[in-house]
């Protein structure tokens, strides 16, 4: 179960809810978009510090369960191995992929 379902109800109203949802929803846009282009460039301390920054986001609202793939794409961007790099990140993206939709569609059901 994602963690957003046990923080939405201490929010007292649906315009908080769907403040923190918007923004969660903007800031794993903006994780993505920035990771794949550190990971595009070879920029690989972003794209390290980035990928810490969207496991923070994830273990506050996501999946527990998918937090070990950022460990996984951490210790490939820091040994800045690319077959290593690219075995990795797709697990991030689909774990904040998933997230994302999660998040849109409690957004929905406000």
């Amino acid at each position: 179960m994602p963690h957003i379902d046990a923080l939405l109800p201490l929010y007292p109203d649906a315009a908080s809810r769907r403040d923190l949802l918007q923004q969660a929803l903007a800031q794993i846009r903006a994780d993505l978009s920035a990771i794949d282009s550190a990971i595009g460039t070879g920029d690989h301390p972003l794209a390290r510090q980035l990928t810490h920054r969207a496991k923070g986001t994830v273990s506050f609202l996501g999946n527990p369960e998918t937090l070990h793939a950022f460990d996984t794409l951490t210790g490939a961007l820091r040994a800045g191995d690319p077959v290593r790099i690219g075995q990795a990140y797709p697990p991030v993206e689909q774990g904040l992929l998933e997230l994302q939709a999660i998040l849109q569609q409690r957004l929905h059901t406000l």
